[in-house]
């Protein structure tokens, strides 16, 4: 029975690799692999141990907390068939509790090594298709994001750029730190040649992060993020159309805003999201109108009060940012069970000076990600959270299994 359970386990490290590589690079493989993991977790049996973490892990005990209240909220939900289809989507985050339990030691650095493969197999994909070698499905010379919305990969590109720069920064072999110094050079052109201002942005805050933590000397760290973080820009505004375009029209996109209260962009609507958010929450501070609820509301305060951003009836289908997202439909107490799932594992422990890391640049990157987009309502964003935190709490599991 016990060489039964550990062939299984063995598997489902094997497959940890796999669903690595694959995040970054199809849709259908993410689904199946999660399945997949599903299964052999069942297979695996030794639940009261599985138990045990779980009841011991204040991330999973906040992450199901949320998606509990979630469900709970359908009581005060109208749209319940709408809601249910939206809270499936939660379902990507389920390799997390295999990883807590499940993962052996040797195999996290494999899957960050996967997970960075298989981003190179998507950037070489992007310069084919920039450098018209080939098509590759809806990717194109103006914005080379071959297999999910350009938003998404923007935040692929910038976290595989920063633990690249991390191990610049951090490893002590030159061979490793050239190869790693190709390689980021290539994904930062990557990520500034994609229309992603969210991925950009969300770098240059990663990067001020990993300079905090890789350099004793604050002077040195601030030195480091200014220089470093200066030139990119100024080479990316430059040598990248598509950069350069996308800051002009956000800059114009903002003085209209300002000066004629025309919301019809992509940032403008963002903004008139927030003025429109705001009503629906002080009307419903504490549990919030609903699930999908509360962009019918959204709709129809626009209709009532706003008819300068009626354009925005087409295009939004959520609030474009997570937290107003949480918190027009779940209201206080959602928000506040949504944010303690990344406070814990903000608070985790890790001894591993990469993953250590890790965590932190992930968090920095994802909650900046978080104000233009509801990242937790899309595929790959799920699964590379899914990713991310079920490393972070395995490696957290071994360590405390070796003091032990």
């Amino acid at each position: 029975m016990n060489y039964q359970k550990e062939t299984i386990t063995q598997y489902i490290n094997y497959i940890a690799v796999a669903y690595a590589f694959i995040i970054p690079l199809s849709r259908a493989g993410i689904g199946i692999l999660t399945a997949l993991f599903v299964l052999l977790w069942i297979l695996e049996g030794n639940f009261r141990y599985k138990f045990s973490l779980y009841k011991n892990s204040k991330v999973i005990i906040s992450l199901l907390l949320f998606i509990l209240f979630g469900l709970i909220s359908l009581i005060w939900t109208d749209d319940k068939y709408t809601a249910i289809y939206l809270m499936k989507r939660y379902w990507y985050l389920l390799p997390i509790f295999v990883f807590i339990s499940s993962l052996k030691k040797e195999y996290i650095s494999k899957i960050l090594t996967a997970f960075i493969l298989g981003m190179f197999v998507s950037e070489v994909i992007a310069y084919g298709v920039f450098f018209k070698i080939w098509h590759f499905s809806h990717a194109t010379v103006d914005n080379p994001s071959p297999f999910m919305h350009h938003i998404e990969y923007s935040i692929f590109l910038a976290l595989t750029a920063l633990i690249l720069l991390n191990r610049i920064f951090n490893y002590g072999d030159i061979k490793y730190k050239i190869f790693y110094a190709l390689f980021f050079m290539t994904v930062t052109g990557n990520l500034f040649l994609t229309n992603g201002r969210t991925g950009q942005i969300a770098f240059i805050i990663g990067l001020f992060t990993l300079a905090l933590l890789s350099f004793k000397s604050k002077i040195k760290a601030l030195l480091v993020f200014i220089f470093l973080g200066a030139f990119i820009i100024i080479i990316a505004f430059n040598l990248s159309h598509t950069f350069k375009t996308r800051i002009i029209i956000a800059k114009e996109d903002v003085v209209r805003v300002i000066e004629k209260q025309q919301y019809c962009s992509s940032v403008g609507g963002r903004i008139g999201s927030w003025i429109v958010s705001k009503e629906i929450i002080t009307s419903n501070p504490l549990l919030g109108v609903g699930i999908q609820d509360n962009m019918k509301e959204f709709h129809r305060i626009i209709d009532e009060k706003y008819p300068s951003m009626k354009c925005l009836h087409g295009s939004f289908v959520h609030t474009h940012n997570q937290f107003l997202q949480v918190l027009t439909s779940l209201g206080v107490v959602g928000l506040v069970i949504f944010l303690s799932i990344f406070f814990f594992i903000f608070r985790v422990s890790i001894k591993d000076k990469e993953l250590h890391h890790i965590k932190y640049i992930y968090l920095a990157v994802l909650f900046f990600a978080f104000m233009p987009e509801v990242m937790w309502g899309r595929q790959f964003s799920l699964a590379l959270s899914a990713l991310i935190f079920g490393i972070i709490l395995a490696q957290n599991r071994i360590e405390k299994e070796i003091d032990a």
